[in-house]
């Protein structure tokens, strides 16, 4: 098939220009491997190694556990496919044979970070192709100065896959019009849904870039299409979602806090710098379009990207079943790096070091937060080193949710489960969600404040066979209470 090479007139793709129809005539001479720019490869580099540093730290949470727990085996992997979570078909996949080479936390972190530097990667040689080296260069260091990327790129979930396969889908269709061969453009279509479901809401704007791209799109499609069908019957797992609150509404707040609306170290810093890269983003729109006529589709194209996935999932969350959590638009982070990154390109180099100065310094308190034991909302690993430290034979455990039970035998041994059919001893470790309240006030006799309802049964046969609290320890998202029976009735 012929496929002719779109110019910029009324679709806005771009002409190829004389040094690639060069490229491209030696090319039918002799296959010629193409040059890795050098700045893209350092980006990438530095990416990968910044995002590494210390994914170790933070203690695993109950999103991660469950990804360990569900490529455990292709028993349970199946069951969990077929029960809940099919739309994680490929990214479990991946991770199914990922793990059979090891478990350790920075191991199963591992290809989030990989994503990240090919996402980082990817945004500056786009922006280098778009506007130039250094708009290439401030694009990627943009992203990657973003808390969110060391959060999940430090996380075994697919997020910043999603962001990587959106980064390559874009990647792909600006080659893709300097080219005219679509084979990658297909492919990136494909990977995106493989990432996440709602990465596929940025195809949109591809076809603001240009409307040659809608066969290849549709070509693309049939991954989507297949996980849409797959988990279309397992709505119900995203039921606990409500409405969007209005902190989740701050534009590009998934780009740059922990999904959860509740403070964080560094929280209000890092808002800061979302709607700076926001409303940089958006200026520099305004200043390309009339700067630029030669990418002014790119530009409208790299808005969409932006604002879309947020408008989308907010919309059907208010109108619909609740499905927008800021992690699920992670995807739309990198365009206003894009956007920030071509405009400031043409800055001087002062003023382009100083934007990144202060970027840097609002997002260097969660860059920091995100690499300690704490990091991820929950602090299972010390926990679980207390118990495992002061346990005596004979000691029991009772866990107040599933999670927790995950969460500390992932990182030690812990003593046997509390059951109510079996003779209980002297001591009995109860840990539960993090707590103000742990006993009731006044006493030493343990809470049922804030417990779940099948936790309060537990509660209970412990009160009743008159425990009460000796210790009482806080951990970022447990407490964890050490009870013994008294001598005598209270």
């Amino acid at each position: 098939m012929d496929i002719s090479v779109p110019g910029v007139a009324g679709g806005g793709d771009r002409a190829v220009t004389t040094p690639e129809r060069g490229r491209a005539a030696h090319a039918g001479r002799g296959r010629v491997v193409p040059r890795v720019d050098a700045a893209v490869a350092v980006m990438t580099a530095a990416a990968f190694v910044i995002t590494v540093a210390w994914s170790w730290e933070p203690s695993m949470w109950a999103d991660e556990l469950a990804t360990v727990g569900s490529v455990s085996s292709l028993d349970v992997l199946w069951d969990t496919l077929r029960e809940r979570d099919a739309v994680f078909l490929p990214y479990y996949l991946l991770m199914y044979v990922w793990t059979r080479l090891g478990t350790a936390d920075w191991w199963v972190r591992l290809p989030s970070a990989l994503a990240v530097a090919a996402a980082t990667g990817l945004l500056t040689d786009l922006g280098r192709r778009l506007a130039g080296a250094r708009a290439g260069v401030v694009a990627g260091a943009a992203l990657l100065v973003l808390p969110s990327m060391a959060r999940f790129g430090q996380e075994a979930r697919p997020y910043t896959l999603a962001v990587a396969a959106a980064v390559f889908s874009f990647w792909a269709l600006r080659r893709a019009t300097e080219t005219g061969r679509w084979g990658r453009y297909v492919l990136a279509v494909a990977l995106l849904p493989c990432a996440h479901l709602f990465a596929v809401l940025v195809l949109p704007a591809h076809l603001v870039i240009t409307r040659r791209c809608l066969p290849w799109l549709a070509l693309g499609s049939p991954p989507a299409l297949a996980l849409a069908a797959l988990s279309a019957g397992q709505v119900g797992q995203v039921g606990w979602l409500g409405p969007p609150a209005w902190q989740n509404l701050v534009l590009v707040r998934s780009a740059v806090t922990a999904w959860m609306p509740e403070p964080e170290p560094g929280d209000l810093p890092a808002v800061v710098l979302g709607w700076l890269v926001a409303l940089a983003g958006l200026a520099a729109a305004v200043h390309l379009w009339r700067a630029r006529p030669g990418e002014r589709a790119f530009v409208a194209g790299a808005v969409v990207w932006g604002v879309l996935p947020t408008a989308v999932l907010c919309a059907v969350s208010y109108l619909g079943t609740p499905v927008y959590n800021s992690r699920y638009v992670l995807a739309a982070a990198p365009a206003f790096a894009l956007l920030a990154g071509m405009a400031l390109g043409r800055a001087r180099l002062p003023v382009r070091l100083a934007a990144l100065a202060v970027a840097a310094a609002l997002a260097l308190p969660q860059q920091a937060h995100a690499r300690t034991a704490s990091g991820h909302q929950v602090n299972y690993r010390d926990a679980a080193a207390l118990v495992a430290a002061e346990a005596r034979p004979g000691d029991l455990v009772a866990y107040a949710v599933p999670w927790a039970r995950e969460g500390l035998t992932h990182y030690a041994a812990m003593p046997p489960e509390m059951s109510a059919r079996q003779a209980i001893g002297g001591r009995v470790w109860l840990v539960r969600e993090r707590t103000d309240r742990p006993v009731r006030p006044g006493t030493s006799v343990p809470s049922r404040y804030g417990l779940a309802q099948a936790a309060i049964p537990k509660v209970d046969l412990l009160l009743r066979n008159r425990f009460t609290a000796r210790q009482v320890r806080h951990f970022r998202g447990v407490t964890v209470l050490l009870l013994e029976r008294d001598a005598a009735p209270r």
